[in-house]
Formats: structure tokens, C-alpha cells, sequence
């Protein structure tokens, strides 16, 4: 941006920030300076609604929730009701999160991330993380707090799936810990031993190692991955496997055998537990099953697998596949072209005065929701709604800045356009229907509600208006205005 238009950028915002206590405690209820400037409230609610400059600055505040931000650098939110506060800064990058007494904040995509957690005793739990660095845990439990410096010395608890994970100059010294069963490594991965809770056993990886867990479990390989044998009780039921890879891998547990030949191209599974028998020849190419899970499967060419509740299936693969689900109140299906390209999900419901739902994207060009409460939407662009779908902070941070076009509708029906960011904007409503060209001037306005009708050029150079009230008429010309009544 050259200097000129610096200035004349700071010089835009100068103006709106002076002119927007009037504009705030004025009694209009809406302003439309289309792209540079809009503003909306409602005295009866308190509601309030303000844009400026495009996508950049907004303002929204309802009965119990106030946003406001100037993105993509930032944005506030508060929800009074649901005690939520929220602040992103060039989200994903940054961003604070804060809901009834517990709060988050990550900086630099986790690298830095802290948390506070309230308890009900009133005592505050905190936990630091600088990744891969620094982890530590402030706990009203002892044996629940900890500090550690990556990679000279730490005794983490809690941590990552393990209940405990102590190292000392890693990778010379690695334990880690899960319902009493400690792994002990020297020199990680490649020496170890196992202790404690009835574990015994040892490893010198990848050449030969040995693990045995009382009666539930005993592992052992040899030259790993071309030795594996795996023996464990889970539950009550034995699980045996063994592997020599290439050339074998067999699976017996109580409903399911399964032999691998060539692994892991040509497979036989039986499962009684589900009813099917499936053959992979060879897998992924060719895959078939016969019995409540019946599959035909040529990659790339076609697949379908039909269970009771459930159906997928693609031909072409990636061009075109689908999916459909039935569950107890309703169906879900979908469809998609080319993977991401095209997707189109709906919930349709099963069961009397249902509701159903749709999601539709196109890639990057547009986004259509439609939900059970009757409020919909639809953007035009749309680069990022196919791959986070549902997502608050996207919504609030980036989403304005792309969509050229937008059209909404509430729950009650009503309907409001807005392209490039109000220059051009239609509202539909049980009162009627106003609709406004402004690039900034007014170029065209149209009103046609139950208290008036309405039409003028240029802000009314040329125009006429009726009062339905009264039927007080006026035509306008020059900015003349002339009763007709």
C-alpha cells in the first residue's frame, strides 16, 4: 500500500470513529453507506449491528452476546448467559478461551499453551506447556502436578496416555507407566526392560524382545516387524496373533479368525460375531463379503457395502462416492464429487414431525446450510466451509472476508441479502421488502411495507413514496419533494 492510500485509509476510519457516537445515539434505526459503512439496532430488543469498512470492523451485540473485531487481526466475543468469553488473534494463531471459571489460551498453534481449571473446592488447577520444551501442572493433588524440561529431565503424570512418563537426558533414559506396568528404556527405543504390577521381561530392539503381564498378556518379536506373537486376555476373552511379515499374519479371538497371506494383500476373514465372511484379492484392489455385511469392491472402479442400517460405496474413486445411514430418528446421506469438490449431506427424518437438514458445498465457490429450526444460509466464496464445517472462530474471523454474497433466513422466515458487503441489500420480512443499492451513495432504494411504499433515485433526485397511513403521497424530483395526495 503506497502512502497516498494509506492516508486515505486512516483518513476513511477517522471519519467513521467520529461520526459513530452520532450515528449509535442517533434515532435512526438503520444507515447503509453500503461497503464502507452499516449500521442497524433495535430500541426494543437493544439489539445492535455495525460494519465498516467492508469485512473488517464489525459489531454485534444481542440480548446476552457482544462480538466485535477487526479482522483477521482480532475478535471478542462474550456470551453473558452461557458465562463463554472468547479471543482470537490472526486465528488460528492465537486465541483465549474462558467459560465458567476455566479458561484456555494457546499461542502459535499449541506450541504455547496454558490452562486454568476451577474446581468446586474453589482451588485453581494450572497447566504450562512451551512445546516441546516445558511441561508443567500446578495441582491441588501432589501426585497430580509436575514439571519438565525436554529433553534434560522430567516426571510427567497424566500426560499424553500414560499415567506417568519420567526421562533424564532423553533418549538415554525413557520410563513410562500405565496401571502399574513400567517400560523402562536406555538409550530409546532400542534397550529396555519391563517391572511392576506383575510385568516382566525385556527387549533389545529390533532384534529380539520379550514382554509378559501375569497370565493376560505375553508379547514377544524377533528381528522386528517380521516376528510378532501377541497372546492377552481382555475381558475374558483370548486374542492370539502372529505375525511373520511378509508371508503370514493370523488373528483368533472368541466371533473372528482371520489369515493374511503375502501381507497385506490376500485376506480371509470369518466373523460370526457380525455374520459375513470377507476375501481380500488382493487387498485394496479386490474385496468381497457375503453375509449381513455384503461388499463388491474393483479399486478404482466401483464399491458398495450394504450392512442392515448402513450403505457406502464410490465408482470412479475419488469421482463420485456416497453414504447412507439409519439411525432411530433419521437418515443421514451423502454424497460427494471428486472428494472435496462437491459435497451434499442431508439428515432426512424418520419418525412423525421430524425435521430434516441439508449441507451443500461446491468448492471454493459457495456454501448452503439449511438446519432443523428452519434458519439457513448461503455463501458465495467459500474456500474454507468444505473442510471446517461448523466452526465458530472461522465463522467469526475469516468467513466475512471472502463471502461476496450472503443470504440468510431465521427461524420466523425472513430474508436478507447482502452483496459486496451491503453495496447491494434485500430484506424480506412479514412487513414487507426493502431493498437498496448503495456503493456508499444511495442509488436506488425500494420499500414496499405495511406502513409505506417507497422508491427513489439518487437518494431521491428522482422518487415517490406513499404513507399508507394517511395515503399521503409524495413525488420528488430534483430532491423536490411535491404532495400528489
Amino acid at each position: 500500500m503506497n502512502s497516498r492510500a494509506a492516508q486515505i485509509s486512516i483518513y476513511i476510519l477517522t471519519m467513521l470513529l467520529t461520526l459513530f457516537p452520532v450515528f449509535y445515539a442517533s434515532a435512526i434505526d438503520t444507515i447503509n453507506l453500503g461497503p464502507l459503512f452499516y449500521m442497524e439496532k433495535d430500541e426494543e430488543t437493544g439489539e445492535k449491528k455495525i460494519d465498516a469498512l467492508g469485512p473488517f470492523i464489525s459489531y454485534d451485540k444481542k440480548a446476552d452476546e457482544t462480538g466485535y473485531g477487526f479482522r483477521p487481526i482480532f475478535y471478542n466475543y462474550k456470551d453473558i448467559r452461557k458465562d463463554r468469553t472468547a479471543f482470537d488473534f490472526l486465528y488460528p494463531l492465537s486465541s483465549y478461551r474462558s467459560f465458567e471459571g476455566d479458561t484456555k489460551f494457546q499461542a502459535l498453534f499449541y506450541i504455547f499453551y496454558y490452562k486454568s481449571d476451577l474446581q468446586e473446592n474453589g482451588y485453581r488447577e494450572r497447566e504450562y506447556t512451551l512445546f516441546p520444551l516445558i511441561f508443567a501442572r500446578h495441582a491441588e493433588d501432589p501426585d497430580r502436578s509436575f514439571f519438565a524440561v525436554f529433553p534434560i529431565y522430567g516426571n510427567m503424570k497424566n500426560k499424553y496416555g500414560k499415567d506417568r512418563i519420567q526421562f533424564v537426558l532423553f533418549p538415554l533414559f525413557l520410563q513410562t507407566e500405565n496401571y502399574g506396568v513400567k517400560n523402562s528404556n536406555f538409550i530409546w527405543p532400542f534397550i529396555g526392560y519391563y517391572s511392576g504390577n506383575g510385568a516382566s521381561g525385556g527387549r533389545l530392539w529390533p532384534v529380539y524382545g520379550q514382554k509378559t503381564v501375569g497370565d493376560s498378556l505375553r508379547d514377544e518379536f524377533a528381528l522386528w516387524p517380521i516376528y510378532m506373537k501377541r497372546d492377552r486376555e481382555f475381558y475374558g476373552a483370548e486374542i492370539n496373533s502372529l505375525a511373520i511379515l511378509p508371508f503370514y499374519y493370523g488373528l483368533d479371538m472368541p466371533g473372528r479368525k482371520q489369515r493374511t497371506y503375502g501381507w497385506p494383500f490376500f485376506t480371509y476373514i470369518d466373523n460370526t460375531n457380525r455374520n459375513y465372511k470377507r476375501y481380500d484379492m488382493p487387498w485394496p484392489i479386490v474385496t468381497i463379503s457375503r453375509g449381513d455385511v455384503n461388499t463388491n469392491r474393483v479399486f478404482p472402479l466401483f464399491s458398495v457395502k450394504k450392512e442392515d442400517d448402513f450403505e457406502t460405496g464410490y465408482a470412479l474413486w475419488p469421482l463420485y462416492s456416497w453414504r447412507s445411514h439409519k439411525l432411530d430418528d433419521y437418515e443421514i446421506k451423502k454424497k460427494a464429487i471428486a472428494y472435496f469438490l462437491y459435497k451434499d449431506v442431508q439428515n432426512i427424518p424418520r419418525v412423525e414431525g421430524g425435521r430434516d437438514s441439508r449441507a451443500i458445498n461446491l468448492w471454493p465457490l459457495f456454501t448452503y446450510r439449511r438446519l432443523p429450526d428452519g434458519t439457513a444460509y448461503f455463501n458465495f466464496i467459500s474456500p474454507l466451509e468444505t473442510f471446517l464445517q461448523d466452526n465458530p472462530p472461522r465463522e467469526r474471523n475469516w468467513r466475512p472476508l471472502w463471502t461476496i454474497f450472503r443470504w440468510d433466513r431465521d427461524e420466523e422466515g425472513n430474508h436478507v441479502s447482502s452483496f459486496l458487503w451491503n453495496t447491494f441489500r434485500t430484506e424480506s420480512t412479514k412487513k414487507g421488502v426493502k431493498v437498496e443499492l448503495r456503493p456508499i451513495i444511495p442509488v436506488i432504494s425500494y420499500e414496499n411495507t405495511v406502513e409505506k411504499n417507497k422508491f427513489h433515485i439518487l437518494g431521491g433526485l428522482f422518487g415517490y413514496s406513499k404513507d399508507k397511513e394517511n395515503n399521503k403521497k409524495i413525488l420528488k424530483f430534483l430532491f423536490i419533494p411535491v404532495n400528489i395526495s
